[in-house]
């Protein structure tokens, strides 16, 4: 899953350690730190492979000031909800709602409409709050999911996290003072939250990474951490360190402590690490350390993130988290990746704008001072009624694909692209499995080929068994049945290869998968069918160690067993490739040139499908199939055979791409070959 992180923006100055009124410069230099690394995070994930944990600096942030100036309120009487949310009204929605309506506006004009519905959605969602839930239950980061860093509105979910944590811990607060816990129960309360969050986060993140990632219970500990520094530190104790020289060491080193505990979750993590969870920790403790350091005078502390350049970074942070991510998404669901120009323009056009949102609208909404009824009223019940109209409005017009597909033949075009880009797994036939199902070498369902032979009740002649890759080539094997009169039964199951022993399967997949292989083993054994075609994403499990042994020892038991066993190559992967690129490009004629983005350079076979053709080769029994000879000509591949699409994704065949490649091997002089391998027969002389 993409680490999509937006700041968490503090209520009021940057409050000193022991005054919440005492502007503290390091802390908007700790600020900055925290969004310069999520934007170079968001721009290259292997220039800074731990950036997202930026989030996590500003959740320290916001816990420890927010909490400092309630707790400073509380004591000297003036405390009130009311006051305390139409702060964090004037200091986040009117920025916020500003690039909401400017992304809207912007998608109206650029996206398709199923992605125009999907962003008015999500825009309902933020506009109350609710975003991080939104896309806990409606982002797809399935096996399939299209990227998510094209969705122009998924950095707000921290944002839904924050305001979700600051309808209960003001409430907690002024109850724990209410019964006279005062510090001490407040303390505890935190200690409480902070540790259960951290736990939960742990524990739940395999069975439920998403809900662990986008909602405030796993979340809520890292703006607690920043609570219990606030609850910890006395007001009226002195700004400047009060003891020896050991005790202004101690404070020196406490700050090289924070910034050790940061820069190792910059470096050490990245988009694989169980997160949030423990791994939060360490940039939490090492946002907290530097805060506290820099509170007590530290000059290794207040000399960097003092710096006037660092300062202003993070005075404009707020907008520039709230702007970098839109541009990304919007320049990478036209161009895919980035390059350096458009890159580099990407951070000329967060800045610009981060710094005009911060100049003509955080600063004059967040000093404003009007009647409190007219405040609520103008920066919150109207702009956020106008834009639920609006998103509603979009969204029940399904992205105004009435209007798009009034346009010159973009309708037909558009149906048009979609049938040649659908995926595999949404054709019936498909038989590719995500839990075990013991009836789907049952299953009429699953058979593939010549109607006439279905008609006549024919056996099938194998069974296509492996993974969403085996899957994908359920059309290429129709069509040369089809032309070859016989029927086949496909079986697959996803994230699970084709073969007999070892551990596989990933996340979800990953029980189905442990029942699925003995099942297929049992019935190959009992002579259930004479050959098996077998594929897969065989780059990926020759990661595993031992994943060439289980394979060979597969091979040989089936061979054995008297069964024929056919290997399937793996199709190239393209980086580059987006099934949507061509339907983006109605959206600017002669804007993108997908074919050309997405080709590669023929760099001949790979190493994983020289390997299995070599096993091929001396086993007997064992044949090797390839596409590439289709795919790849005069020093290049590609994902398009001609004018149309045949892929899904960069690593999967569409389904009609299938079919499209079959119908062109059964013209081609090794559809013969491939025939003869798949029934078992000598290839016909030429």
């Amino acid at each position: 899953m993409s680490r999509l992180e937006l700041p968490s923006p503090a209520d009021g100055t940057s409050a000193g350690a022991h005054s919440p009124r005492a502007y503290r410069a390091d802390i908007d230099g700790l600020r900055a730190v925290a969004v310069l690394s999520v934007v170079i995070y968001h721009l290259s994930r292997t220039a800074l492979p731990g950036g997202y944990v930026g989030v996590d600096i500003f959740f320290v942030i916001s816990g420890y000031l927010i909490t400092q100036n309630i707790w400073g309120e509380m004591a000297d009487g003036r405390f009130t909800m009311a006051g305390f949310y139409l702060r964090r009204i004037r200091r986040i929605l009117p920025a916020f709602l500003v690039m909401v309506m400017a992304t809207l506006a912007a998608a109206c004009l650029l996206m398709v409409p199923e992605d125009l519905e999907r962003l008015s959605r999500a825009s309902l969602w933020s506009a109350v709050s609710l975003s991080n839930v939104f896309f806990w239950l409606h982002l797809d980061t399935g096996y399939f999911a299209a990227s998510s860093e094209q969705e122009p509105l998924l950095h707000t979910w921290s944002l839904g996290v924050e305001e979700q944590f600051y309808l209960v811990w003001p409430v907690l607060l002024l109850l724990a003072w209410r019964l006279k816990l005062h510090r001490s129960g407040a303390i505890a309360t935190a200690a409480l939250i902070c540790v259960a969050s951290f736990v939960l986060g742990e524990w739940i993140h395999a069975t439920s990474p998403k809900f662990a990632y986008y909602m405030l219970p796993a979340r809520a500990g890292e703006l607690m951490v920043g609570a219990l520094l606030a609850l910890a530190v006395r007001r009226d104790a002195p700004l400047q360190a009060s003891g020896g020289r050991m005790v202004r060491v101690g404070d020196e080193l406490a700050g090289l402590a924070g910034f050790g505990f940061i820069v190792w979750s910059l470096l050490a993590l990245d988009e694989n690490s169980t997160f949030p969870g423990f791994n939060a920790i360490y940039p939490c403790l090492g946002a907290a350390l530097v805060i506290w350091a820099g509170g007590r005078g530290a000059r290794v502390v207040t000399l960097p993130l003092g710096w006037r350049p660092m300062v202003w970074v993070g005075l404009i942070s707020y907008s520039l988290y709230l702007w970098h991510w839109p541009i990304l998404a919007f320049l990478r669901y036209f161009l895919g990746e980035l390059d350096l120009a458009s890159g580099s323009a990407a951070v000329v056009a967060m800045f610009a704008l981060a710094w005009l949102s911060y100049r003509w609208v955080e600063q004059p909404a967040r000093h404003w001072r009007a009647a409190p009824r007219r405040q609520a009223l103008a920066l919150f019940v109207l702009p956020v009624g106008a834009l639920c109209l609006v998103a509603a409005a979009l969204a029940g017009s399904q992205g105004l694909k009435r209007q798009f597909e009034s346009g010159t033949g973009q309708g037909e075009a558009l149906t048009r692209l979609r049938t040649q880009v659908a995926p595999a797994f949404e054709y019936r036939y498909n038989c590719q499995l995500s839990e075990h199902s013991p009836d789907i070498l049952r299953d009429p369902r699953c058979l593939v080929g010549a109607p006439a032979a279905r008609k006549a009740g024919a056996a099938p002649e194998y069974l296509l068994w492996g993974d969403s890759q085996a899957a994908h080539f359920i059309g290429l094997l129709g069509q040369l049945a089809k032309d070859g009169g016989y029927l086949y039964r496909n079986a697959s199951h996803s994230a699970c290869p084709p073969v007999f022993g070892g551990d596989y399967g990933v996340g979800m997949y990953e029980e189905g998968c442990r029942q699925f292989r003995p099942y297929i083993r049992q019935a190959l054994l009992s002579g259930a069918f004479d050959t098996v075609v077998i594929s897969g994403g065989w780059d990926v499990y020759d990661a595993y160690p031992g994943f060439r042994a289980d394979l060979e020892r597969t091979l040989a038991e089936l061979t054995a067993a008297g069964v024929r066993v056919v290997i399937v190559g793996q199709v190239p992967r393209f980086r580059r490739y987006d099934r949507s690129c061509e339907l983006r490009a109605l959206r600017l004629p002669g804007g993108i040139d997908c074919r050309a983005r997405a080709r590669l350079r023929d760099r001949g076979e790979t190493r994983i499908n020289r390997h299995l053709a070599a096993l091929a080769a001396s086993m007997p029994g064992v044949e090797y199939l390839g596409t590439r000879q289709m795919l790849c000509r005069r020093g290049s591949c590609s994902p398009y055979l001609g004018q149309r699409p045949v892929y899904f994704d960069n690593g999967h065949l569409s389904m009609s791409g299938s079919w499209y490649l079959g119908r062109r091997l059964v013209a081609r002089p090794e559809g013969q070959a491939w025939q003869a391998a798949l029934r078992g027969t000598p290839p016909a002389q030429p």
